[in-house]
């Protein structure tokens, strides 16, 4: 049923191939969050149809879709698990010209969304952000808040964790200008190992309302962004997360089958602290007896110091401004760069394969720079390959263990600095600089960048800023286009929502 023309007032629909660049579900949820508040009808084909694995619309996809054409007064076509075809058609009620903000009426202020599954709640979030911002500036309601609590998982293969969520998007969102944002971790929900839901409420200031010159009243404005005119800064010291288990080693595999396991905790929540043994002690001796934690703190801090002393010591802040921070800190270790590290008191896991680790780089200018591993995956958030199917026993627990340290501290380093992209300079990309944030926060900013040029006044400086595109991910390039097939020359209408 094409609905497009007769019911939208907006025109034919946005024809979207959903295998376009990365082809995946983000493509879907920025063209349904742009359509919800531009008013414009889109269709997707071809839904996730560059995934080798099952294609189309997954639990979260539905959910954000579902909530988004109910609070917008849309239509939808196509909206079923494993659908590759999707058709989302807003409707747009007339209203008096003064109050044209409000054509689909405040949002409310809680809002609960629960998945059958531990897909990424995050992912829903993802969705929902844009539209909550905007909707929720329509309210009457002096400094009103919206509460979204989501369940099912927090810490999510191919996508955002709640650790990277709470350690460097909500603080990089903060920075760039939007709106502030809290989220809050009620119970972790994970995506590997036994299955478990889990629920987080996130709480977020709407847009404020600005006068619009051009005609009576106030409409919400998105912040201008230009992440390209940030400068990154120098690293002046890095914070480590790591959540697993205090049990020892499954005894078939040679580390921790010694012993019962001195340091095995009891079950139920628990926080410690543990500061890894110095170098020069025998670690590795067959008596000594080590936690999953322990093994993974150990491992984590070897690597990573013996990678920062191979970077270039121009990307580190000096040791004369940062050094305070390290002194008399009992949980605390100088980098190789003069920097500190430091590691997270995290709570306790129950499952060898409740494994994960977040490093994260705070930077002079203000920013995080992230990169975590999760338990049998390949990546961080928005990783996007598999490289080891989940393993069938605890027999191979430790050579995963070992793979996850290595691909999330050299993913890391990556971040900080990509020798491929620095010794391939040219004389025209040699003035420019890495983006502020890491490759999988840019991507996410892209939407708002979008918006802020639609709905704000542009700079009339006329400067531009030197960002280097080649840092660019697939799915930057991916979100880019959609926002352009979505926002291109529609400016007009941007400014006249709600």
């Amino acid at each position: 049923m094409d609905q497009s023309d007769g019911m939208n007032p907006k025109g034919q629909a946005i024809h979207l191939d959903g295998r376009t660049l990365e082809g995946g579900g983000q493509l879907v949820r920025i063209a349904v969050a742009l359509s919800a508040l531009t008013g414009r009808p889109v269709k997707i084909d071809h839904i996730r149809g560059n995934r080798s694995g099952k294609q189309g619309l997954k639990g979260s996809h539905l959910a954000a879709i579902t909530y988004l054409a109910c609070v917008s007064r849309s239509s939808v076509v196509g909206a079923e698990l494993g659908s590759t075809s999707l058709s989302f058609y807003p409707q747009v009620v007339q209203m008096p010209r003064d109050r044209d903000h409000e054509r689909g009426g405040a949002i409310e202020s809680h809002i609960n969304i629960a998945l059958k599954t531990a897909g990424s709640v995050f992912l829903v979030f993802q969705a929902l952000y844009p539209y909550m911002l905007h909707a929720g500036a329509n309210s009457s309601v002096p400094e009103r808040q919206i509460t979204l609590s989501i369940v099912g998982g927090t810490n999510v293969s191919f996508s955002p964790s709640y650790d990277y969520v709470a350690q460097v998007l909500v603080p990089n969102f903060a920075r760039v200008g939007l709106p502030r944002l809290s989220v809050q971790l009620i119970k972790r929900g994970w995506g590997t190992g036994p299955f478990s839901l889990g629920k987080v409420t996130l709480v977020a200031d709407p847009l404020t309302l600005c006068e619009d010159g051009n005609r009576a009243g106030s409409s919400p404005r998105f912040p201008p962004i230009d992440l390209s005119r940030y400068q990154r800064g120098t690293i002046s010291h890095v914070e480590i997360t790591i959540l697993a288990p205090d049990d020892p080693f499954p005894k078939s595999t040679g580390r921790g089958a010694h012993g019962n396991g001195r340091n095995q905790r009891p079950g139920g929540t628990q926080f410690r602290r543990h500061r890894p043994r110095a170098e020069g002690n025998n670690d590795d001796s067959p008596n000594v007896t080590r936690t999953i934690r322990q093994f993974v703190e150990l491992e984590i801090f070897r690597s990573l110091r013996k990678g920062l002393r191979k970077l270039p010591s121009c990307i580190f802040t000096s040791r004369t401004s940062s050094s305070s921070a390290a002194v008399g800190h009992p949980h605390t270790e100088s980098g190789s760069n003069d920097i500190p590290v430091n590691i997270h008191t995290t709570e306790v896991t129950h499952h060898y394969s409740h494994v994960y680790i977040l490093i994260v780089a705070h930077t002079s200018t203000g920013f995080r720079v992230g990169h975590d591993a999760l338990f049998g995956v390949n990546g961080g958030p928005g990783a996007r390959r598999a490289r080891h199917k989940q393993r069938n026993g605890p027999e191979e627990v430790e050579m995963v263990v070992k793979d996850l340290v290595e691909r999330c501290v050299d993913g890391f380093l990556e971040e900080l600095y990509d020798p491929r992209l620095r010794q391939g300079s040219t004389p025209v990309n040699r003035e420019q600089h890495p983006p502020c944030v890491d490759r999988y926060l840019r991507d996410q900013l892209a939407v708002f960048e979008a918006l802020g040029k639609s709905t704000s006044q542009p700079n009339d400086d006329g400067s531009r800023g030197n960002e280097d595109e080649r840092y660019w991910s697939l799915h930057m390039q991916t979100a880019r286009w959609v926002c352009e097939e979505m926002l291109s020359n529609r400016a007009h209408d941007m400014k006249h929502l709600y």
